[in-house]
């Protein structure tokens, strides 16, 4: 005869049973952060680990915001280490060919992946391995590895050349001209580029490994100092002669030297984008003095998450930017620290038609592949998806592309300019928003600004709250500015 189970221990089955919860248990987190998982509709992410503090939306988080590092110097590390595990991210989710080219005579005109290299030379290694030995035909390196590419220059060698001889070192005399030359300045300022990229990529460091591992083996052997390299590929009974190769690549180095010393010349200024002044009628400048309307700061107080005005509604402009949607420009005007910003829209009179204020409320470094994939995953990433939760368990829906579903990030180019000069920088942005629950005037609507940024090498994620400003609470200078 069935007999119901106890309350209490049904209830404990359930908790237990495997896979009852796994929007909650294998939701994707980072710093703190999740995807909301109030949509049932949409698919259970797959298992990734947290960052940050950010953790799956079931569980009620920190309502803190404060997990970027204090200290200039530790966020500086924080933000390199996570670029590295950015650059890595990314390298993973391109796609990889199917075969990878052996040289010219391929019929295939894609590169070949760093990644999935065994070691074997035979084919199928990530490099382009060969099932023999034989002379060097090129073997192209990702794009990203501009030391390897061709036309880049170490002495008279060119980078094309000597990655396709270090995924090749079993073929006769490659192993040999690294030996020959290994105490030259060219071949130090090759291996130091070769080095860096190898901490980032073990198939590079593998390949570097094994170069060492042969120049070990014949050390105490005669060099020939300026030996040139093996001749390329042969074609039928015809060939290229070593002193043609030599000759072939020093007038290649004397083209490029030419070149860049032109470029070097007649080069002023980085160019800058024309939007970056804003337009003939409403100009921007690094240093000017704006008088803000505080009334909406006063109004969105304890209603929204954004930090109001210092300095009694008179901002300084420590800095001015321009970010590129594509042809669309958005201008910024960043106050002292950076840690906010005016982003202002202009019509085509000139003139700004959308005004809003962003202040930071967090910042995030991943520490791996893993938490960027929670940010960044093309299927379950947190920026793009169609809500964005915040630490304090309040929701925000997806402001720009609304609907359901996971969409791309915008990717956006802002350059920046400072009393300092001009710098750019990438970001895979997405703008959310949500209603602050006062009443008119007060704002109406909270912006969620969430940027995977990208500059100089480091990444970091920012959180922004925003509000809407009325353009003419801004009094902008209406006359071109010297």
């Amino acid at each position: 005869m069935f007999r119901p189970l106890p309350s209490l221990l049904l209830a404990l089955v359930l908790a237990c049973a495997p896979g009852l919860d796994t929007a909650s248990a294998r939701a994707p987190s980072s710093g703190g952060y999740s995807r909301p998982s109030s949509s049932p509709s949409y698919a259970a992410p797959s298992a990734r680990g947290s960052s940050g503090g950010y953790a799956a939306p079931t569980r009620r988080p920190s309502t803190g915001y404060s997990s970027a590092p204090s200290s200039g110097g530790d966020a500086a590390i924080s933000r390199q280490s996570s670029g590295q595990a950015l650059r890595s991210y990314r390298a993973g989710q391109a796609p990889s060919p199917a075969a990878p080219q052996a040289g010219y005579g391929g019929t295939q005109d894609r590169r070949p992946s760093t990644y999935g290299y065994n070691g074997s030379g035979g084919p199928g290694g990530g490099y382009g391995g060969y099932a023999q030995p034989r002379s060097w035909a090129p073997v192209y390196a990702p794009p990203a590895y501009g030391w390897a590419q061709q036309g880049r220059s170490f002495g008279v060698w060119d980078g094309l050349m000597l990655w396709s001889l270090l995924n090749s070192l079993s073929a006769p005399g490659h192993a040999d001209f690294f030996y020959n030359n290994q105490n030259s300045p060219a071949y130090q300022q090759w291996r130091a580029e070769a080095q860096r990229a190898a901490s980032t990529d073990p198939a590079v460091q593998a390949r570097l490994a094994e170069l060492d591992q042969r120049l070990a083996q014949m050390q105490g052997q005669p060099r020939q100092p300026g030996a040139p390299p093996p001749p390329a590929a042969r074609s039928g009974s015809g060939g290229i002669t070593p002193i043609i190769v030599v000759l072939l690549l020093g007038a290649t180095f004397a083209t490029l030297w030419y070149w860049r010393r032109q470029a070097s010349a007649t080069a002023a200024i980085p160019p800058v984008p024309a939007a970056l002044a804003g337009s003939t009628l409403t100009r921007f400048r690094v240093g000017m003095t704006i008088p803000v309307d505080p009334t909406p700061f006063v109004l969105a107080a304890g209603a929204t998450k954004i930090r109001p005005l210092d300095g009694g509604g008179m901002i300084s402009v420590e800095a001015v930017g321009v970010l590129m949607d594509g042809t669309i420009p958005l201008n910024r005007l960043y106050l002292p620290g950076r840690d906010a910003f005016f982003q202002l829209h202009l019509g085509a009179d000139g003139k700004p038609d959308e005004c809003r204020y962003f202040s930071r409320i967090d910042q995030v470094t991943p520490a791996s592949q893993e938490e960027w994939g929670a940010w960044l995953d093309p299927a379950q990433g947190m920026i793009g998806w169609p809500q964005f939760q915040t630490k304090d368990g309040k929701l925000y829906d997806r402001a720009w592309v609304p609907g359901g579903g996971r969409i791309e990030p915008r990717a956006l180019k802002e350059t920046i300019q400072d009393l300092k000069g001009t710098s750019s920088r990438e970001l895979d942005s997405m703008l959310y928003m949500g209603p602050t629950g006062v009443a008119s005037p007060a704002p109406a609507r909270e912006y969620i600004l969430v940027s995977a940024v990208d500059e100089g090498g480091q990444a970091w994620v920012d959180i922004h709250a925003g509000i809407d400003i009325n353009p003419a609470a801004l009094t902008l200078p209406s006359v071109a500015l010297s």
